[in-house]
């Protein structure tokens, strides 16, 4: 039996232990997380748009965000992306979701803040922002930074479990301050699930889902 039941895509079979097995070799990038490889076996699913052409071509501003962005429109299930522009000396509003996030600094030259902390950025690089902490971009350049956002917050939607807060919105700006000051979490960053009430974010009566 054990003859016949390998390589079915869970990493348990032959190529595990053959260095010349796709993905096979155990000390290889493959297995140590520099870089990822393909299951054997999967299940297709039709998806009728492959392509997105050009999509920062095509973005806009709204009340939510304050400067021009739009999420690239394909048929993901699981990551997000969007892409976001920053005029010189433009940042974003200073937030925090529950969906961890990384950014790609497509052009540009500038700055996030993440937790009070600073952290200068140019075109190439990446930036990761951790579930719950606050941050901001800020354009500190003389040109325009585009840049992408790569979330798994679909993942989450279907889940009901992402939120976003704003500062000066969803929590008073003097409590953000404290916050990131104290370098703790206040209860806004957290959410719980009961069948009752399904899920509830921060302390009793603040934040909740039909919000």
């Amino acid at each position: 039996m054990a003859d016949h039941d390998h390589g079915h895509g869970h990493g348990h079979g032959h190529e595990e232990h053959d260095p010349h097995a796709p993905g096979g070799d155990p000390t290889g990038p493959r297995r140590t997380g520099k870089l990822h490889y393909h299951e054997e076996e999967v299940r297709p699913l039709e998806a009728k748009t492959i392509i997105h052409r050009q999509p920062h071509l095509d973005l806009y501003s709204d009340r939510d965000r304050r400067h021009p962005a739009r999420d690239v429109d394909l048929p993901l299930r699981s990551i997000q992306l969007h892409i976001s522009e920053l005029a010189p000396g433009q940042q974003t509003r200073l937030h925090k979701h529950h969906n961890e996030a990384a950014i790609y600094i497509i052009k540009g030259v500038g700055h996030s803040e993440v937790q009070g902390e600073r952290y200068p950025w140019e075109q190439g690089d990446f930036l990761f922002i951790p579930t719950m902490q606050w941050h901001t971009h800020v354009n500190s350049g003389d040109g325009p930074v585009l840049y992408m956002g790569i979330t798994n917050k679909r993942m989450l939607d279907w889940l009901g479990l992402d939120r976003k807060v704003e500062a000066g919105i969803h929590m008073p700006m003097e409590e953000v301050e404290k916050e990131i000051a104290a370098k703790k979490f206040s209860p806004y960053s957290h959410y719980s699930i009961n069948p009752e009430d399904g899920v509830r974010f921060g302390p009793e009566g603040f934040i909740t889902r039909a919000d």
